[in-house]
Parts: C-alpha cells; structure tokens; sequence
C-alpha cells in the first residue's frame, strides 16, 4: 500500500451530496471492492489499484480554520469519497485535528455535522463527538464475517461497527446505521432487526438509512471477482426485490 503526503488548496468543499464535505484522505485504505469512489483516480491521475493507496492531505486541518469563517452555514458530512476513519487515520489523525479546529472554532455554531465510517478507530475521538454534538453513523451491509473480510479487508468486522454505535450511543452521542450497498447476500430483516434491537438498548431513536441501490448485477461486479460463489440466480433474485 503507497501513503503520499500531498498539500491541498481547499478542505472543506460544496457538495451535491449535502452542503459540505471534507474528505482527510484521498483514497482509502479499507479496500473495499465495490467503492463507488473510484472515480476519484480518474480526476487525480492515478493509476494504483483503488485501496491500495491513500494520500494524506497534510494542510488540511489548517486551512479548515479559515473556512469555517468565510463560508456559509449548512451540514458538514465527514467524509465522502473516503473513509475518515480509515486505517491511514491511526497515523496522521488528521480527522482528530479537524475535530479540534471545528471545536475551537466561534464559527462552529452555523454548521451541523456528521461523521459516517466503518471503523472503530472512531472510539478515539468520542471525547469531541460529544463536545461537538456530532451524528455518528456506521456503515453496515451484513452481518456475514467471511464476507465483510473478502469485501472490505481493511474496515472493522460488522458487529465490532454496531458495538461501537452502542458505545456512542451510551455516551449520549446521536447515531444511525447507514445500509449502503445492498449486495446479493445482504440480509436487511437482520440488519434491521439488529439495529431495531440496539435501539430499544439504548432508549434513543437509532435512525436508519437506506439508500436505493444500484441494480445488484452492477454493484455485484466487482464483488463477483473477489467472490465467485455468488450465483446469477442470487443476483436476479435481488433485482426482481428492488424492482429493477
């Protein structure tokens, strides 16, 4: 795996996705195959393999400052095109410097923020997602270990994300399981179930969101490859599911 140093005009950016984003990295490490990300190697001329190489936008907890005078207040999604909490985090903390500026900010009251990732290392910064009033949320798409570890190599195990949003939601901080994507062995009556339980743990509404997913037999490709077990029959059966 290559890790670069880069420096950046900008940290936090418009989106069409929500009002801002800030994306630390670019690139991720967890290597998870289906990454709608990877479009990003085309814009950054990048020819490594997506999830072997993250580059570590050094500059950027710096200019944040500066930003979040200047612009215009909305919701600030962590992150977009990478996972802020992936495994080149543990090194650079990056996301920990952001969180800092955000809270020593006087502008931080005209934004609300949210942080959505697949990995524990989140446990670290929970003294400033409680100071910071911050949505946490875990992406999860099934509880199967052998296929979380094909899939998404690099990110915590599935049940290690749900315990963890238990643990933020015990500390008071607000939480949601995010199902994205739904693949061809995606259970979503356990997903929910499990979920729907942690809520009542908790005594706090656990939101859950869904997006609509793409047709399975374009999401599954490159699923497919890593595992080849899946069947034609699984795919066609998920797509006469959502309708497609």
């Amino acid at each position: 795996m290559k890790i670069k140093e880069v420096k950046v005009k900008t940290c936090m950016t418009k989106s069409k996705i929500t009002d801002y984003v800030i994306n630390p990295y670019v690139g991720c490490l967890n290597s998870c195959c289906y990454c709608y990300a990877v479009f990003m190697k085309r814009f950054m001329n990048i020819t490594d393999e997506w999830g072997d190489f993250c580059h570590a936008k050094i500059n950027c907890p710096e200019l944040l400052e500066e930003e979040l005078k200047k612009n215009l207040g909305g919701h600030v999604w962590l992150s977009s095109v990478t996972d802020c909490y992936n495994p080149a985090e543990k090194k650079y903390k990056l996301t920990r410097k952001i969180l800092e500026i955000i809270l020593r900010s006087p502008y931080k009251n005209k934004f609300t923020f949210e942080i959505l990732t697949k990995s524990s290392l989140v446990r670290r910064d929970f003294d400033l997602l409680k100071k910071l009033n911050i949505d946490l949320g875990m992406t999860v798409n099934t509880f199967n270990k052998k296929a979380s570890r094909i899939i998404e190599p690099y990110a915590s195990p599935p049940d290690e994300r749900v315990r963890v949003l238990e643990e933020a939601g015990r500390l008071g901080i607000k939480v949601h399981g995010f199902i994205s994507p739904v693949l061809p062995f995606t259970n979503l009556e356990e997903l929910f179930k499990k979920l729907v339980q942690m809520d009542k743990e908790l005594q706090q509404k656990v939101v859950t969101r869904k997006v609509k997913p793409a047709p399975p037999s374009k999401v599954a490709e490159p699923v497919e490859k890593r595992m080849p077990e899946i069947s034609e029959l699984e795919l066609k059966k998920k797509e006469r599911e959502f309708g497609f």
